[in-house]
């Protein structure tokens, strides 16, 4: 009668026996075609298990930019039309300048711009599970 080492063969597998049991491993696998049958099929799990898993967050990044497009097209819809209300306003009264024109320009773009930003920070913040953990 065949004494079967399965317990060992996983250890066997991952390396971790000393040198001897490592050895009565082997000899045993060259003459056990079901033990070596056995570790065939735990190398086949092992190197499935070692395949990195796609990462997922990379698909919820996509649709997370497809919700928000919209949001950043407003935003510059509704900063565009600010700045082209505030250029008519100085246009009538005649204080239309270069200078002007430029600082509000710039002026409402980083308005909107921070805005964005802190519609986006919010939202991550709605959606984080850990908002509510205290250090």
């Amino acid at each position: 009668m065949m004494h079967h080492p399965r317990a060992r063969l996983s250890a066997y597998l991952d390396g971790e026996l000393p040198a001897d049991e490592a050895a009565a491993v082997e000899r045993h696998l060259k003459a056990c075609t079901e033990c070596a049958r056995e570790l065939a099929i735990m190398n086949q799990l092992g190197g499935a298990m070692r395949i990195p898993i796609a990462n997922h967050r990379s698909v919820w990044d996509g649709v997370h930019r497809k919700i928000t497009r919209p949001v950043g097209w407003l935003l510059l819809l509704a900063g565009s039309a600010l700045w082209a209300a505030l250029v008519l306003i100085a246009w009538w009264r005649a204080e239309l300048t270069m200078e002007w024109i430029a600082v509000t320009g710039i002026g409402s773009g980083l308005l909107f711009l921070t805005i964005g930003i802190a519609h986006e920070q919010y939202r991550e913040w709605k959606s984080t599970r850990y908002k509510d953990v205290e250090r």
